[in-house]
């Protein structure tokens, strides 16, 4: 079955069909056949029930007293015999179990039909009853047609048992209009098979042909081809017919080529980009260690910069200090000046003092030397008065001695005065000095706390400005730890994409294609397609590789 062309099997399928179509319409006639036979039997229960319920009715009325016994079998027998139906053709009978009639329209009462036999030799009313005891009681078989009485016809008969007076009450109907309208019924299903089936069939013969003239050639090879391209083999080119150029074998010819094509750039590509992804992967792994070294050595610097920062801070703050004591310092020596200078004006009045002293220490001298030329004056008028002048000369003595030891205290004064007087000058030229360096003093320490109020602020904005540093660092390491971490996913990315590479090449590489590679497919399906816009399509396709490349 496998050997079969498409085209056989697309025939034979139509031929299965036709079967399955014919035999469809013998069941369909078969099931209307026993449809109609079933309706029949039916039919037959019907009247065989009616028939009990008469008997019934009749011997109900007996046991209530209504009827003697025998009264109401003769009416019940006679009541049944009366029964017919389908315009008198069908009637129904009574026998015992004796196969005694009881009733009949066309044979007496009381005939005996143990022994009865039809054409066929059956000894139908013994049949009747072992179908009763040991089935539906419904017996087939050939009976002569009231029409034709020399020609049997199918008849069906049913028969039921009334227990109550063991009675066979039955009816039979003739089947053999069943056949014929089942014949009937066949021969309308099977014209209308036709009518139906052969237009469909010319439709289906000419799919047939367009779909085999579409595929070009066996679906059978072309699957085989496409398995052959999925399987990777571009190597093999399709047969066509000379002038196919529009089925679907030159489409999966054309895709083939094409494909080929492709599949060679995307295997040269594919080299160029795993040279390239692993050499970015070692430039990834290079940057990696760099990286981690730069963060290494961001990390020392910023703990440098935060040992700096807090030295800086430290002078900063010792710079504040020692500006507040060189303000205090120079505050000190300002109020120092000032006392020097009020120690210098206090000197001076004391060498004026020791000036004025002088002058009175001469004017007491030159009062001792009057006093003394006066005691000198009275001892000679003391003389020259004698014994009265005796005690004036005494006192004259007295007082010149007073003079003179005046004149000698004033001396001595004078002497002390003058040394004192030397010792002011020259203590308030030391004053003077030291009031000068002071001064000079005062300056400098002025000039001192300038300068450390000014190495303060710098102090200040260069521990602002390491602090501002700092935080850059900081951030910088931080980048820098981030950019480690981005560093070491790229790296990771790019083992993945080297794996994906290892991938893609090892995928590609399952495809075999010509060693003259893209432009062998290009230039057969160029060759296979005559038309110009398969040419062009062609042709884009091959700029669309060429540029790929």
């Amino acid at each position: 079955m496998q050997k079969m062309t498409m085209t056989k099997k697309l025939w034979g399928s139509l031929g299965i069909i036709w079967v399955a179509m014919l035999v469809l319409v013998g069941w369909g006639a078969w099931e209307t056949r026993l449809t109609m036979l079933e309706e029949r039997r039916n039919a037959m229960g019907d009247y065989v029930d009616m028939a009990i319920n008469v008997i019934g009715d009749h011997a109900e009325r007996s046991e209530r007293g209504e009827l003697p016994l025998a009264e109401a079998k003769r009416r019940a027998a006679s009541a049944v015999r009366e029964m017919t139906y389908d315009q008198g053709r069908g009637y129904l009978y009574i026998f015992n179990g004796d196969y005694e009639l009881l009733a009949h329209p066309r044979l007496p009462v009381g005939t005996s039909v143990a022994d009865f036999q039809n054409e066929e030799g059956r000894y139908l009313f013994r049949e009747f009853v072992e179908d009763v005891k040991t089935d539906d009681g419904v017996v087939d078989y050939l009976w002569a047609h009231a029409s034709d009485e020399d020609a049997l016809a199918e008849k069906s008969s049913l028969n039921v048992l009334f227990e109550e007076w063991g009675w066979y009450i039955g009816t039979g109907v003739y089947v053999d209009d069943i056949d014929s309208a089942f014949l009937a019924s066949l021969t309308h299903y099977l014209l209308a098979l036709l009518g139906i089936g052969i237009p469909v069939s010319l439709l289906m013969g000419l799919v047939i042909r367009g779909v085999t003239r579409r595929l070009g050639g066996d679906p059978h090879y072309a699957a085989e081809m496409v398995r052959e391209i999925a399987e990777g083999r571009l190597d093999h080119a399709i047969r066509l017919g000379d002038k196919d150029r529009d089925s679907l074998l030159f489409d999966i010819e054309r895709m083939r080529a094409a494909l080929a094509g492709t599949i060679g750039d995307i295997h040269r590509s594919t080299d160029e980009v795993n040279g390239v992804v692993e050499e970015i992967g070692a430039g990834n792994d290079e940057l990696a260690t760099r990286t981690e070294q730069q963060a290494a050595s961001l990390a020392e610097t910023a703990s440098s910069m935060e040992q700096l920062t807090a030295t800086v801070k430290q002078n900063a703050e010792h710079s504040g200090k020692a500006r507040e004591l060189a303000g205090e310092t120079a505050s000190n020596a300002a109020r120092g000046h000032e006392s020097m200078a009020r120690v210098e004006a206090s000197m001076s009045g004391i060498n004026e003092s020791a000036g004025q002293m002088s002058t009175i220490v001469d004017t007491i001298d030159s009062i001792a030397f009057q006093t003394n030329i006066l005691a000198l004056n009275a001892s000679v008028e003391a003389a020259r008065a004698g014994e009265h002048g005796r005690g004036f000369a005494v006192v004259a003595e007295e007082v010149r001695n007073l003079a003179s030891r005046s004149s000698q205290a004033a001396q001595e004064i004078k002497a002390l005065i003058e040394t004192s007087d030397g010792k002011v000058v020259e203590g308030t030229r030391m004053v003077q000095e030291t009031g000068k360096i002071i001064e000079i003093m005062v300056t400098d320490i002025q000039q001192l706390s300038t300068l450390i109020g000014e190495i303060s602020s710098a102090s200040e904005e260069q521990s602002h400005g390491i602090e501002q540093v700092n935080e850059a660092v900081s951030q910088m390491d931080r980048m820098t730890q981030q950019n480690a971490g981005l560093v070491e996913e790229h790296s990771a990315a790019s083992q993945r994409l080297i794996v994906q590479s290892h991938q893609l090449r090892d995928h590609v590489a399952r495809f075999s294609i010509a060693a003259s590679g893209r432009r062998q497919g290009t230039s057969e399906t160029l060759e296979a397609s005559p038309d110009t816009e398969q040419r062009q399509s062609v042709a884009d396709s091959s700029q669309y590789e060429m540029a790929d490349a």
